[in-house]
């Protein structure tokens, strides 16, 4: 009988850890890949995960920050250029889901700002194996500053930004359920997705950034961090971004903590937001 309540304990500590989420936290659970690119010497290192590997050496060339805080894994992220053509492959450790051989609930978020090309169209990401050798997945397009996202396929969103600015894209898709887009936490696209293992189901890589006929444009990328699982509205909210026009993104944590993981048998390396 105690070890039953103090099993029920822990479940119900969780979930107030959850149900109590400030802005800025970020549910560890399920998280399977964290890239920061904090250190100038191995750009590409990865805080959680497989490091991410660049199509071309001299891509991600040069590195800048510090930014985003994460706490209290200790450091702070940096910045990499990724360019035309050339994309970065990101191996997201997430194994088949979702009723199909390959993945296809998961959540992937960036903190990224598109340099050149502000009217022409720009991938975000491609789901095929072999890289450059298919249209890209997501894309921006429009008008200088006023740019939508989304792609042919699923609609674009009505809801426009400025993608020479800063933002945090967040994309949580369950195939045959939904494939959703968030920027800076808000909704900007919200349809039905594909199939199980469709288009937007994902092998054991995902490239950012690529797309066969140059139709990706030079960028900065921040954070970018890879979930098993599609994270909820509320949960894209909590992580914020570039918020009433700041200069900086808003400072992620990762919770809860890891001793009430454990005891759920979630393990995995994450941080631990202390309350005051």
């Amino acid at each position: 009988m105690r070890k039953k309540c103090l099993v029920l304990v822990v479940c119900m500590l969780a979930a107030a850890s959850v149900a109590s989420a400030a802005l800025g936290d970020v549910d560890a659970t399920g998280l399977t890949g964290l890239w920061r690119f904090q250190d100038s010497t191995n750009k590409l290192a990865a805080t959680i995960g497989t490091d991410m590997v660049s199509s071309n050496v001299n891509n991600s060339a040069w590195f800048s920050g510090p930014w985003t805080i994460i706490n209290p894994l200790g450091g702070e992220g940096g910045v990499v250029q990724e360019r035309s053509w050339d994309y970065l492959t990101c191996t997201h450790g997430i194994a088949p889901n979702g009723g199909g051989s390959y993945v296809n609930e998961y959540t992937i978020v960036m903190d990224y700002t598109q340099t050149s090309g502000q009217s022409s169209w720009n991938s975000l990401y491609q789901t095929n194996a072999a890289g450059n050798t298919s249209d890209g997945d997501l894309f921006i397009q429009g008008t200088e500053g006023s740019r939508v996202i989304g792609i042919g396929e699923l609609g674009y969103s009505t809801a426009t930004f400025d993608s020479s600015t800063w933002h945090r894209i967040a994309l949580s898709v369950d195939n045959g359920n939904f494939f959703r887009v968030y920027v800076d936490g808000v909704l900007f696209l919200d349809t039905s997705g594909n199939t199980v293992d469709g288009r937007f189901s994902l092998n054991p890589t995902v490239h950012l950034f690529a797309d066969d006929s140059w139709e990706d444009q030079w960028g900065l990328v921040g954070t970018v961090a890879t979930w098993d699982h599609a994270l909820t509205g509320t949960q894209i909210a909590d992580m914020g971004g570039w918020l009433d026009g700041s200069a900086t993104p808003t400072p992620l944590t990762l919770v809860p903590e890891p001793a009430t993981m454990a005891l759920l048998g979630l393990g995995g390396l994450i941080a631990i937001r202390r309350k005051k």
